[in-house]
C-alpha cells in the first residue's frame, strides 16, 4: 500500500482526530561492536568421519578402504586429531574423552570479534535486520521522509547492549547453521552509524489535545513501537507537531478561499459521512486488485483470485462513492487526499491543470512526474505553475533540485503558448486544479514540502467542485 493509502485505511481511532501522516524514517544506528566470544563450529568433514568410524570401534588400519580416501589424507587427518588429542594412542588408536564431547558439541574457540548490531532508537535494544525496509539519510536531508526522533535522543550505550537480545537476534540472522557463539562480555562500542527504518507515522490528537503517534510497519499497526515511543516521553517532545486551534487554520482557509465559497461548505458531519464511504469502497477495491495482480504473479492459488465480477462491483461502488462526495460545491480535504489528487490530476486532465507550490521536491518533482506533463502539454493542455519567489534559493541543495527547475523551463521555453512558469508571493495557501472541474486548496505546498522535516503539521484544506468557483479563485490567483 501507498502511504496516503495507508492513511485512509488507519484514519479512524476513537477519541482522536488524523492531523498528519507521512512516510517517516525511525532512528537506528548500526555499531560495530567489540566483543569477547566463544564460537562453536563442527569439524572438518573428514576428521569428523574419522572420529566417528574409530567410535564405533573400526580400526585405523581399515580406515583408508573404509572412507575410501588416500592413505596419506587419513594419515594428516589422524596426525592433526592426535595434536588437538581428540585421539591418542595406547595399543591402538582410540578416541578421547575430549574427542567423544567435540563430537557431540563441537569445536569451541575463544576469540575477540567485531559484531554489527542494528539498535533501534526507539525500542532501545538490538533488532533484526532482515526484511527491513531501510530509509537512506539522503532522503531525510532532502525532506522525502520525515525525521523520528530517538527516545531519548542520546547515542546508545555499552549498558543498553544486554548479551541475550544480542544473542537472540544473531541467532536468528545466522547464515550458517552449523555455526554458533555465545557472547562472553561486550567490551566497547568502537564505532556508531545513524541509519533509518522506513515506516509511516500517523500523528492524532485528541479533543484534550494529547498527542499520539502511530508507526505503521509493512501495512500494519506496530504497537510495540507506539508505546516505546510513548513511554520514553516521544509525543511530548517539544516540536513534533506544529499545531493549531481548527478554528484558527479553518477561519483562514475559508478566508482564503473567500465568503462565496465559505457559505457552500459542506456540513463537517455530512462531510464525515461521505468520505468514511470512500475510504470503505477505496480499499475494498484496492485489496480486491491486490489480490489479482497476486495470483497474476502466482502468489496465491487461482482460487483465491477475485471474480471479475467482484471487481467490477467493487470498482463501480468506489465510483458511486466519490461521485456522491463530489456533489458538494465545496467540502474539507483529507490529509492524505493530496497524492491522490496529484495522482488524479496527472491521469486526468484534458484541457488545463494549475500547480501552485513553495518549491520543487525531487522526490515530488521526479521523472514519472515530468514525462506527464511533458505528454500533457504535447496533448494540447495549458499548464500553469507558480512558485513562491524564495524557491529559486533551493538549486544550491544539490543538482536534482536544480534538474526540476531546469526541466520546466526548458518546457516553459518549449511551448511557450501551453506552459506557465511564474514566481508568486503567497506561503500560505496552495492549489491543485484541473480542467476547472476540481481544485484543492490547502496549507500545504502541492509539489514540495519545507525542506528537512523535522515536525508535523496540521493539516487543513477544501476540495470545490463548482465551476464558477474554480474560475473565480485561479483568476485571482493569477492576478496577484
Amino acid at each position: 500500500m501507498t502511504p496516503d493509502e495507508i492513511a485512509r485505511r488507519y484514519e479512524e481511532l476513537p477519541g482522536y482526530e488524523l492531523l498528519d501522516f507521512a512516510e517517516a524514517a525511525a532512528p537506528l544506528w548500526l555499531l560495530n561492536v567489540e566483543a569477547v566470544s566463544v564460537i562453536r563450529r563442527g569439524l572438518q568433514p573428514i576428521k569428523e568421519f574419522i572420529l566417528r568410524s574409530l567410535e564405533e570401534g573400526l580400526s585405523s588400519d581399515d580406515l583408508v578402504g573404509f572412507l575410501g580416501l588416500d592413505e596419506s589424507i587419513v594419515k594428516g587427518a589422524l596426525s592433526d586429531l592426535m595434536s588437538d588429542k581428540f585421539v591418542a594412542s595406547v595399543e591402538s588408536i582410540i578416541v578421547t574423552e575430549l574427542g567423544r564431547k567435540v563430537l557431540k558439541e563441537g569445536l569451541s574457540t575463544p576469540t575477540e570479534e567485531v559484531l554489527s548490531i542494528l539498535f533501534d532508537g526507539i525500542m532501545r535494544k538490538p533488532v533484526a535486520s532482515l526484511a527491513m525496509d531501510f530509509a537512506f539519510p539522503r532522503d531525510v536531508e532532502d525532506g522525502a521522509v520525515a525525521e523520528i526522533p530517538a527516545t531519548p535522543p542520546t547515542q546508545p550505550s555499552i549498558n543498553d547492549l544486554h548479551l541475550p537480545e544480542i544473542d537472540n537476534v544473531l541467532a536468528g540472522q545466522m547464515s550458517r547453521q552449523d555455526v554458533d557463539r555465545d557472547i562472553l562480555r561486550v567490551k566497547r562500542i568502537a564505532r556508531y552509524r545513524r541509519v533509518f527504518r522506513k515506516v509511516v507515522a500517523m500523528v492524532y490528537r485528541s479533543k484534550k489535545g494529547e498527542i499520539r503517534t502511530r508507526f505503521i510497519v509493512n501495512g500494519v499497526p506496530d504497537e510495540q513501537l507506539e508505546q516505546r515511543f510513548a513511554e520514553h516521553g516521544g509525543n511530548l517532545r517539544r516540536g513534533l507537531v506544529r499545531a493549531f486551534s481548527d478554528r484558527y487554520i479553518q477561519s483562514n482557509v475559508r478566508s482564503h478561499l473567500g465568503q462565496d465559497v465559505a457559505r457552500k461548505v459542506l456540513d463537517q458531519d455530512d462531510y464525515l459521512i461521505r468520505q468514511r464511504a470512500v475510504s470503505m469502497a477505496a480499499l475494498k477495491c484496492a485489496a480486491l486488485q491486490r489480490r489479482e495482480s497476486a495470483a497474476d504473479r502466482g502468489e496465491i492459488s487461482e482460487d483465491q483470485r477475485p471474480s471479475p465480477t467482484d471487481i467490477m462491483a467493487a470498482v463501480n461502488a468506489e465510483g458511486e462513492a466519490r461521485h456522491a462526495l463530489m456533489q458538494a460545491s465545496a467540502r474539507p480535504a483529507a490529509v492524505y487526499e493530496m497524492a491522490e489528487l496529484l495522482r488524479r490530476a496527472l491521469n486526468e486532465t484534458k484541457s488545463s491543470l494549475s500547480i501552485s507550490t513553495r518549491g520543487l521536491a525531487p522526490h515530488i518533482v521526479d521523472k514519472a512526474f515530468l514525462r506527464s506533463i511533458d505528454q500533457m502539454v504535447r496533448r494540447g493542455v495549458s499548464v500553469s505553475i507558480f512558485i513562491n519567489e524564495e524557491a529559486s534559493q533551493w538549486r544550491g541543495r544539490g543538482k536534482d533540485w536544480g534538474h526540476a527547475f531546469d526541466t520546466l523551463a526548458q518546457l516553459a521555453h518549449k511551448f511557450s503558448d501551453r506552459v506557465t512558469v511564474k514566481e508568486s508571493k503567497e506561503k500560505r495557501y496552495y492549489h491543485l486544479s484541473w480542467d476547472h472541474e476540481v481544485a484543492l486548496v490547502a496549507n500545504r505546498p502541492m509539489l514540495s514540502n519545507h525542506g528537512r522535516i523535522r515536525s508535523f503539521e496540521q493539516f487543513a484544506g477544501f476540495v470545490m467542485h463548482d465551476q464558477d468557483h474554480i474560475t473565480g479563485y485561479l483568476n485571482r490567483i493569477a492576478r496577484q
